[in-house]
Order: structure tokens, then C-alpha cells, then sequence
């Protein structure tokens, strides 16, 4: 697909804090975008830069072929919706979707046809005499969404939208969000600090640390193949063993030899850092390439699997697990020995640097 949104080399300075630091990305037509990161990373600046609120100090903003550098939001073809939603409480769902086809004097039968057509998609339309008072806030998000969805922008961006939500209309807004990109097929583009959020809506996610991007590609990507060790620990859980790579792997101090591919950055005798996943652990270790013993420190009952601790010698962290449910008539009680294992193919080893 071509590239919708271009960011260029683009850098944005407040004072001495580099906030975006020599960006370039590009957002395809019809994607579903993240960019992702902890607090200060820079991932809301970028976003303002793409809907033209902030200026680069240097590199460019590209948009369907057009440089936006210096063009003013409300003549980009693109719609920033906040976290806040900004509904007017004196309007009904319909009015207030309207609005934004009404301030371009529209013809009216071009509104009618177009707030009906994008409140049938957001499943709205049986709410369209109600205020926003009398709504949910799974309800006034998506209001908001068919306001920004209504002008039919290029490029809807979408500030840590589900922030506001609790955990259950979360996960549910999340899905509807994916439902409606593909419906409208509009390119989003999503800042969010929730990493289970990015993995579960996007086609491809941009991980940021300090102004820059740390990893871009598919959630499944990031997830199973992390580039640093900044990635690996920021999406999912993940279990550290420090050491020196060897021609097989990871030289432990204590532990000795951990078997995995060593990748062609990393040469014999750097000092690395082996990594797993601890759904990848598992309690059947006698044919597994890497087994650790210990003893269990704690076991989390999570409904359709176990998270355990485990104490190893050797470790200053517990080691942790993922297992199936299975595994209670195995793990009798904290306390309990047990070995883990796992293949050297789920191994991933990653410079320290």
C-alpha cells in the first residue's frame, strides 16, 4: 500500500528537551496506527506534529502526497480526536455530529445523508435525540468518533481515546475502534501508553523511547522478536538473564550455559542479556534445550491459566511463568519444587547497550 503519511526526519525541540528527535515514518491508506510508549517519550508530540498543532524545527510532514509542513490544522485532511471528547452538553448526539458539516455550510441534505450514514455505522442512530448526559462513555466515545468520522478526514488521530474508560468498556472499545477503521476505512493513527491496547488494534505499532522509535513493525513482531531490551520489557512480561554470548548462547555466572541463536549484531564476548517470555516456560522440561530449578514463591490464580514465581539460585529476581490451568496437580503449593524449561528457539538475546 502507499504511503498515506510520511514523517521526515522531523525534530521538535521545547527548550533543551528534544522531544521528537529525527523521526521518519510512514502510515499506509487504510492502517490501523499506534504509536506507543511510557510518559515523555514523545508520542503525543508526534501525533501534533502530524495534525499540524506543533511546527518541526526541522524535516517535514508529508500527507497524500502534499508537504504540510506549514499548513494550518483546520486545512489539513486530517481529524485529531481528544481523550476529553469536547461534547457540547446542549446538543443531542445528532446536532453535535452535525456541527462540524454545519460550520462548512454544507447543503442540508448532505448533512442528513451523512450524519445518518456515519451513526448507523457507529450504532447510534437509536440514540440520536438523547444529550450527552444521557449516554454511557462507551457511548460518548464513539459520538465523538462519528463527529471526527462525519468529515470524512484522510487521517483520523486519536489521543489516548480509551484513557477515560474502566478495564471492561475498554476492552470493548477497542474492538469497536478496530470495527469502525475497517468499516470506514479511514487510516487511524493511535497514541497510547497501554501496550496490551496497541497489540490488540493495530497493523503495525511504533514503540518510542526518548524521541525516537525504539522498533516499528506488526504487534506479533515486537512481541516475539523485541530489537532491544527497552522493547522486551515495555510489551508483555518478560524474564532477564544477564551474561556474556557464547557460540550457543548466554554464558550465565551462576547458571551457566542458556542455549539460544545468537544474532549477527551481537558477537562472541559482549555482554547481553537472554530473554523469555514466561507463557514459553514450561513444566515439561526434560527435553527442553535450557531447565531451571527452584522452588515456587508465589502462585496467581488468573481463571484460564496460572502466573507463578519461582526462586532460583543464582537469580535476584524470581523466575515467572505462564501455564496452563493444567498445571495446579502439578504445583501443589507455594513452597514446592519444580523445573522449568524451554526450547533455545524461544530464546532471544539482546545487547545490554
Amino acid at each position: 500500500m502507499s504511503a498515506l503519511v510520511a514523517v521526515e526526519q522531523a525534530v521538535r525541540r521545547f527548550g533543551s528537551v528534544t522531544a521528537v528527535d529525527a523521526v521518519s515514518l510512514a502510515l499506509a491508506e487504510n492502517e490501523f496506527f499506534a504509536l506507543l510508549g511510557p510518559s515523555g517519550c514523545g508520542k503525543t508530540t508526534l501525533l501534533r506534529l502530524i495534525a499540524g498543532f506543533e511546527r518541526p524545527d526541522s524535516g517535514r510532514i508529508m500527507i497524500a502526497g502534499q508537504d504540510m509542513t506549514q499548513v494550518r490544522p483546520r486545512q489539513r485532511p486530517v481529524n485529531l480526536m481528544f481523550q476529553s471528547y469536547a461534547l457540547f452538553p446542549h446538543m443531542t448526539v445528532a446536532a453535535n455530529v452535525a456541527y462540524g458539516l454545519e460550520m462548512e455550510r454544507l447543503p442540508k441534505s448532505e448533512i442528513r445523508h451523512r450524519v445518518g450514514e456515519v451513526l448507523e455505522i457507529a450504532e447510534l442512530s437509536a440514540l440520536a435525540k438523547r444529550k450527552p448526559e444521557q449516554l454511557s462513555g462507551g457511548q460518548r466515545q464513539r459520538v465523538a468518533l462519528a463527529r471526527a468520522l462525519v468529515k470524512r478526514p484522510k487521517v483520523l488521530l486519536l489521543d489516548e481515546p480509551l484513557a477515560a474508560l474502566d478495564r471492561q468498556l475498554r476492552e470493548q472499545m477497542q474492538l469497536e475502534l478496530k470495527r469502525l477503521q475497517h468499516e470506514v476505512g479511514i487510516t487511524f493513527c493511535i497514541v497510547t501508553h497501554d501496550q496490551e491496547e496497541a497489540l490488540v488494534m493495530a497493523d503495525r505499532v511504533a514503540l518510542m523511547q526518548a524521541g525516537r522509535i525504539a522498533q516499528l513493525g506488526p504487534p506479533q513482531e515486537l512481541y516475539e522478536h523485541p530489537a532491544t531490551h527497552f522493547v522486551a520489557s515495555f510489551i508483555g512480561r518478560m524474564n532477564f538473564f544477564a551474561g556474556k554470548v557464547v557460540a550457543e548462547g548466554l554464558q550465565h555466572q551462576s547458571l551457566g550455559l542458556l542455549r539460544g541463536e545468537r544474532p549477527a549484531e551481537l558477537a562472541v564476548g559482549d555482554k547481553a542479556s537472554l530473554a523469555v517470555r514466561p507463557e514459553r516456560l514450561s513444566v515439561d522440561a526434560a527435553d527442553k534445550d535450557n531447565r531451571l530449578s527452584g522452588a515456587v514463591r508465589e502462585i496467581s490464580y488468573r481463571g484460564g491459566d496460572l502466573l507463578i514465581q519461582v526462586g532460583v539460585d543464582g537469580l535476584e529476581e524470581p523466575l515467572t511463568a505462564r501455564l496452563g490451568i493444567e498445571a495446579l496437580e502439578r504445583i501443589p503449593e507455594v513452597g514446592a519444587a519444580i523445573t522449568l524449561g524451554w526450547d533455545a528457539t524461544h530464546s532471544r538475546l539482546l545487547s545490554n547497550s
